[in-house]
């Protein structure tokens, strides 16, 4: 594989530049595949992470700081091998690189221990660390942690990723955006069909009438609600029923359920050795994401 990129061999950031950091989580320069959503304007979702396995994009994910990736614990089969795992940020068209792309390197995923135990795909929590720091810019940046007690009755939220766009199975390279209303459990449950099916660590949302939710190629990525002007990740995409069918909304992890076993892990958890750099975070992503492109052509 490529050398690891961006900021290694760096001292670490100070106590004021930690600060700032997470002053700045969850909020945007710009104010602002998804099935029935549109396309994203760039810099909207600088906290936005497209996972790649073997050159292909296979799930989303967000930044929470600058080693950490919060996504879905699916997206990491026990069977499949961590070095073949690439992380895009500041991507937006999944063909082409922008000014502010980085690719980094998986160092560790580490899988919720509750997960496929309770439910099929109960506890779908990821935490990925990356081998080396992500450069922030207004471009790329973090999404914010919800508190356990976050009251989202009147919630603005938006799901974001590159998953199918249409029930005909049609895909974009394009970063694609739709805002979804949430659905109150006791509802999902209903519409679910058993009570067992919508666990306490789950959440639901999407736009029933309108046939807007989450679809394959989504999942691991985020829902985020505006709170206070600053964005929050609520849930990671994680299952549903038939994304096309408008009777099913989408399920979500609930990041607040989850939140302390996130800033537990990612507090002991060592930062990985820094090696010494090779290639510019742009640089490297550009060209794997070129080598990404002829390798996806020469299988068609």
């Amino acid at each position: 594989t490529a050398a690891p990129v961006s900021g290694m061999g760096t001292p670490g950031p100070s106590a004021l530049g930690l600060l700032l950091l997470l002053l700045a989580c969850g909020r945007p320069s710009t104010e602002g595949k998804i099935l029935g959503g549109r396309p994203a304007r760039e810099r909207r979702w600088p906290w936005q992470v497209s996972v790649h396995y073997a050159g292909l994009h296979v799930c989303g994910g967000s930044i929470l700081n600058e080693y950490w990736v919060l996504s879905a614990a699916h997206c990491f089969d026990r069977d499949k091998n961590i070095q073949i795992y690439d992380m895009y940020v500041g991507l937006v068209n999944l063909r082409v690189a922008g000014n502010h792309t980085q690719w980094y390197e998986v160092e560790r995923v580490i899988l919720h221990p509750s997960y496929e135990v309770d439910h099929p795909i109960g506890g779908d929590v990821a935490l990925v660390q990356l081998k080396s720091r992500i450069a922030f810019s207004d471009s790329v940046l973090p999404v914010c942690l919800p508190p356990p007690d976050l009251d989202l009755t009147s919630a603005n939220c938006w799901a974001t990723g590159w998953g199918l766009v249409s029930q005909q199975g049609e895909t974009s390279d394009e970063l694609q955006e739709a805002q979804l209303p949430l659905i109150p459990r006791t509802w999902c449950r209903l519409l679910y069909g058993h009570a067992s099916y919508i666990m306490p660590n789950m959440l639901c949302a999407g736009d029933i009438l309108n046939i807007k939710t989450v679809c394959e190629g989504d999942s691991g990525g985020p829902l985020v609600c505006e709170v206070n002007r600053s964005w929050l990740q609520i849930g990671i995409v994680s299952w549903g029923r038939g994304c096309s069918n408008p009777l099913y909304p989408g399920v979500y992890a609930s990041v607040s359920y989850f939140s302390k076993w996130i800033c537990y892990n990612i507090e002991i958890t060592p930062a990985p050795a820094q090696p010494a750099p090779a290639l510019s975070p742009a640089l490297g992503a550009t060209l794997r994401v070129l080598v990404a492109m002829l390798a996806g052509w020469s299988v068609l």
